[in-house]
């Protein structure tokens, strides 16, 4: 890949991380105090799995409308076992009053975005919402990309290859076979980044990653377990 002009990476979970924890164990915790019942990191990983399947299933990728939302929440809700809409309005409420998360850099980002920085330009493309600029300069990264895409910017979430377009359009004159991109979330990074013929590299942290996952080692491209693995390909 050492031919390739621009890198893009994806940012929450592959960039950085939520500190000491992950969602499932976060959310397993925050709703386990609400309700009074235990609900296991796996089970609150099923539900967001639940939820997030739905979501790809829909025909088209714009931002999520207040039924979308709506729906959403209900897939990951019931998948837990409430399905009472009031109960759930409830948990929502609490929810937002308990969620301030924080984030830190994952271990290697600023050592690879150093010694990639200058050979080659850099990209961000992430489904996130305006608060992506504000923890990228607290982290201390901000000035390494050359370009920065999220959805709620451009109206449309990943994994419609019309963001990967967007981004790439930052780069004129690149064609995307010249570009890499570096994520940790299979079907809503990688594969529709190869479809548009770009090159990938599979961010597989397994279980400690920020999505909680489980390792994919069937996954058939180019594939880390470590960010500063990046640099063996450049």
């Amino acid at each position: 890949m050492k031919e390739s002009k621009v890198i893009y990476f994806n940012g929450g979970g592959t960039l950085f991380q939520l500190k000491g924890t992950n969602l499932p164990s976060y959310y397993s915790r925050l709703l386990s105090d609400i309700t009074g019942k235990e609900i296991s990191p796996q089970l609150v990983f099923q539900a967001f799995s639940n939820a997030e399947n739905w979501a790809l299933s829909r025909t088209n990728y714009s931002l999520f409308s207040d039924l979308d939302q709506r729906k959403y929440q209900n897939i990951f809700y019931n998948s837990l076992g409430f399905k009472n809409r009031k109960i759930i309005n409830s948990i929502e409420e609490k929810l937002a009053e308990m969620l301030p998360f924080e984030y830190i850099l994952e271990e290697g980002a600023l050592k690879v975005l150093n010694q990639l920085k200058g050979k080659y330009k850099l990209g961000l493309i992430s489904n996130w919402d305006e608060s992506l600029l504000e923890i990228l300069s607290d982290l201390n990264i901000l000035d390494f990309f050359d370009s920065i895409t999220y959805s709620e910017d451009v109206g449309i979430n990943k994994p419609s290859e019309e963001i990967f377009r967007i981004a790439l359009s930052d780069f004129l004159g690149i064609k995307t076979r010249e570009t890499v991109y570096i994520a940790d979330d299979y079907k809503v990074d990688i594969i529709p980044a190869m479809m548009l013929k770009m090159n990938v590299i599979f961010f597989d942290k397994g279980p400690k990653g920020m999505h909680g996952r489980p390792f994919q080692p069937e996954v058939r491209c180019p594939r880390i377990t470590n960010l500063k693995e990046i640099l063996h390909y450049f």
